[in-house]
C-alpha cells in the first residue's frame, strides 16, 4: 500500500515523520500550504520574525529547502498553491482543500495526517482533512507534529516512564487534543542514533527556519529530546463503527 504524508508545511514531513519517510515501499508528501504570496507589501510575521525580506521569495526558498530535505531520503513533494494562514486575509474553507487532496491520492493508500497539537489553524485544517479522508474509506494514521507537540515536553510513556496522570501536563494535553479523533493506540519510534543524525541532516536543510524552530522548541534541535522521538495513532472512524453495530442482529 502507498503511503502519503498530509504535511501542513515546507518543513513537517521531515521533522515529524521521518520514520515513514525512511521507510521500504512508495511514501509521497502532499504540502498543503505551499502557495507563493503575490499581493503582500512588507513581509508576513513569521517570515519578518526569521529574517525575509519579502515573503513570496521566502516561500521559494523554503520549496528548495524542503525539496533538498526530502531527497535525502529519496522522496519528492507535490506543492499545493494554498496560503500560509500568515499570508490569508480571511478564512480558508475545507471542501476546496479536500477535494484537491483526494483528487491526487491513488485508490489504495494510506495517509497521514497531522494531530494538531499546537492550535495552528493550517494544522487543524490538515487534520480535519485528514479525518474526512478517512470517513470517506481511506486509512489515516494522525502523526505527532514536532516540535509543537512537545511545548510541554514529552509525555512520560513515551520514553517509558511513569508518571502520575495528574502531574503530566504534555500526556494530559495530548489526550484532551485527540479526543474525538478516533485515535488508537500510539506508537512510539525512537529513532536510533543512526536515524536520528540522518534525520537532522534533513532537518538542517531548512537554513531559513532554523533558529525560529530553536526557539519555538526552546532546546537545541540536536537533543534527542527534541526530535529523537515521533509518535503516530491509527484511527477509527466513527461513522464506520456506527455502520458495523447497525449490521449486528
Amino acid at each position: 500500500m502507498a503511503t502519503v504524508i498530509l504535511s501542513p508545511h515546507l518543513d513537517d514531513a521531515v521533522l515529524s515523520c521521518w520514520h515513514v519517510l525512511t521507510e521500504r515501499g512508495e511514501v509521497e508528501v502532499i504540502t498543503v500550504f505551499a502557495g507563493v504570496p503575490t499581493e503582500l507589501t512588507a513581509p508576513a510575521w513569521w517570515d519578518q520574525y526569521t529574517g525575509a525580506a519579502d515573503s513570496g521569495e521566502r516561500v521559494r526558498d523554503r520549496i528548495q529547502e524542503d525539496r533538498r530535505a526530502l531527497a535525502l531520503a529519496g522522496r519528492t513533494a507535490v506543492y499545493l498553491g494554498f496560503l500560509d494562514e500568515q499570508y490569508r486575509d480571511g478564512e480558508q474553507r475545507l471542501a476546496p482543500l479536500t477535494e484537491q487532496i483526494e483528487s491526487l491520492l491513488p485508490p489504495r493508500v494510506l495517509i497521514y495526517a497531522p494531530a494538531a497539537f499546537a492550535n495552528h489553524t493550517d494544522h487543524g485544517l490538515v487534520r480535519a482533512i485528514g479525518l474526512q479522508l478517512r470517513d470517506a474509506g481511506f486509512p489515516v494514521s494522525l502523526y505527532a507534529d514536532l516540535p509543537h507537540a512537545t511545548l510541554h515536553g514529552w509525555p512520560a510513556w513515551v520514553k517509558g516512564k511513569r508518571r502520575s496522570a495528574s502531574r503530566d501536563l504534555a500526556a494530559a494535553t495530548w489526550e484532551h487534543v485527540l479526543a474525538g479523533t478516533g485515535a488508537l493506540a500510539p506508537t512510539v519510534h525512537a529513532l536510533d542514533a543512526e536515524a536520528h543524525e540522518r534525520k537532522l541532516t534533513a532537518v538542517r536543510m531548512y537554513g531559513t527556519q532554523l533558529q525560529g524552530l530553536e526557539e519555538l522548541a526552546g532546546r537545541s534541535l540536536s537533543d534527542r529530546e527534541t526530535l529523537g522521538y515521533e509518535v503516530d495513532w491509527a484511527t477509527a472512524s466513527p461513522a464506520a463503527a456506527v455502520r458495523r453495530e447497525g449490521r449486528r442482529p
